[in-house]
């Protein structure tokens, strides 16, 4: 268990030993007119290898609370018919409290985990060239298996579907990453959680005769690699036929060569394709290197979209919008206005700067006052952890123990350009699971005197 983890279990002990006190939910947003609402952005339903009906998926997100929903059935599968269709329900099922809209994810490979995959939003025609041909991205542009397990075959043709998304006025997001996004696939989000990808690597852990706390761990684990790059990829683990512990890296490579179908060994990195983390991908905004930021956002990836246990926003996104409608949330979204969540919710500012906004420091000001209020949204759950993040480095670690916070923090140190970002754990003392929310940076400009 690495050290974040233990510390946490600590919390809990000491929860459930001395008790706590439960408040009220966060506030309004730091600016108005903005109003915060949830959504999930990445789904199927029966046209490619979902469960369920739009109507079913509207059912349950409103029952959870998500005020939008953006289908994204596999574009590989559909015909122009079966697209059509999907535009016009959506359009039915939308009205002035919920949105239905409709994407679709271009499905590459990259071994099990399925790290060239991409959500399109926003594209009004998934085919490229006539449509009468029924060609989506990965057909004009593939993205085999790689024998090597070592990432993309062709990295260059996951740029291409990221620039066929701009081309419609689009939002591409890569989909499941594990570490795997590339600066050159120009891609606008990132998945920093997958609901669909943390249930399967657990799933395959427990095959493997994980107990289910560890598997838990170990999905928990593979899905931060979008994180955290290539900080665990090392990190020694215990494995079935092994009297002592191994590096996770060799771990998977060992699981998937001789236990998973098709048997191809995948490498976490490799000296020719290492992870990156999104810290690292962020810093090459701050510096100059490309000129967009990649931002954050969490989806349930559910396929179960009709089943009583669907997943449907089991992981989402609270964004801030002025209004209810498909262009502010496109808007929004592109912008950064949003935090990724299993659970909690949080409000950033810096000096007034929203989440994906930039906030301009002139000589004789170099500080930043970081104002964050922070919930757990729920009765019985507290906030055990809140990291703040400065340039990718952990800045300050609070640990609130209660249900909500709302505080600034001053910054009297800022020399740089660079950033802020949060990330919280939530802990539920009854139930002994953890909840998890990552804002989108605030990022800072700094003029120094001459």
């Amino acid at each position: 268990m690495n050290t974040r983890r233990r510390i946490l279990f600590a919390f809990a002990l000491a929860i459930l030993l001395g008790g706590v006190l439960f408040g009220s939910g966060l506030q309004a947003s730091a600016r108005q007119p903005y109003m915060l609402v949830y959504y999930d952005g990445h789904m199927h339903t029966v046209r490619s290898d979902g469960s369920g009906s739009v109507a079913d998926i509207k059912a349950t997100a409103m029952s959870r609370g998500l005020n939008i929903v953006v289908i994204t059935d596999h574009c590989s599968g559909l015909t122009r018919e079966e697209w059509a269709s999907l535009v016009a329900e959506t359009a039915a099922a939308s009205d002035t409290n919920f949105l239905a809209l409709p994407g679709f994810e271009i499905t590459g490979d990259d071994g099990i985990f399925n790290r060239t995959h991409m959500n399109a939003l926003n594209v009004a025609d998934p085919f490229v060239g006539a449509d009468s041909l029924e060609l989506c991205p990965e057909e004009v542009w593939p993205s085999p298996d790689n024998p090597d397990g070592t990432g993309a075959l062709y990295p260059e043709n996951v740029t291409k579907w990221a620039e066929y998304i701009h081309s419609q006025g689009g939002i591409a997001i890569h989909n499941h990453p594990s570490g795997t996004t590339r600066l050159d696939y120009e891609v606008d989000n990132l998945e920093v959680y997958n609901q669909s990808h943390v249930d399967d690597v657990s799933s395959y852990a427990a095959a493997l005769g994980y107990p289910p706390q560890q598997a838990w761990q170990l999905g928990l684990t593979f899905n931060d690699f979008a994180l955290y790059g290539e900080r665990d990829a090392n990190m020694l683990v215990p494995f079935p036929g092994f009297a002592t512990p191994v590096p996770l890296r060799y771990a998977l490579w060992y699981a998937t060569q001789n236990y998973i179908p098709p048997y191809v060994g995948q490498w976490l990195g490799a000296p020719e394709a290492p992870l990156s983390s999104w810290d690292q991908l962020l810093m090459a905004y701050v510096n100059g290197d490309v000129d967009h930021p990649i931002f954050a956002v969490a989806n349930s990836d559910a396929h179960n979209t009709g089943d009583p246990d669907s997943t449907v926003g089991m992981a989402k996104n609270g964004i801030y919008l002025k209004r209810l409608t498909a262009p502010e949330f496109y808007k929004a979204l592109k912008a950064g206005r949003n935090f990724a969540t299993t659970g909690p919710s949080l409000n950033l500012d810096v000096n007034g700067a929203l989440m994906g906004e930039t906030t301009k420091l002139f000589p004789g000001s170099a500080k930043a006052n970081i104002r964050l209020s922070a919930s757990s949204e729920s009765q019985t759950a507290i906030l055990a952890q809140i990291d703040i993040y400065k340039n990718g480095i952990v800045w300050q670690t609070l640990n609130p123990l209660a249900p909500t916070f709302d505080q600034t923090l001053t910054d009297m140190n800022v020399t740089e350009n660079g950033y802020y970002r949060i990330e919280i754990t939530s802990l539920d003392p009854a139930t002994g699971n953890y909840y998890f929310a990552w804002s989108n940076p605030v990022f800072i400009l700094a003029r120094q005197p001459d």
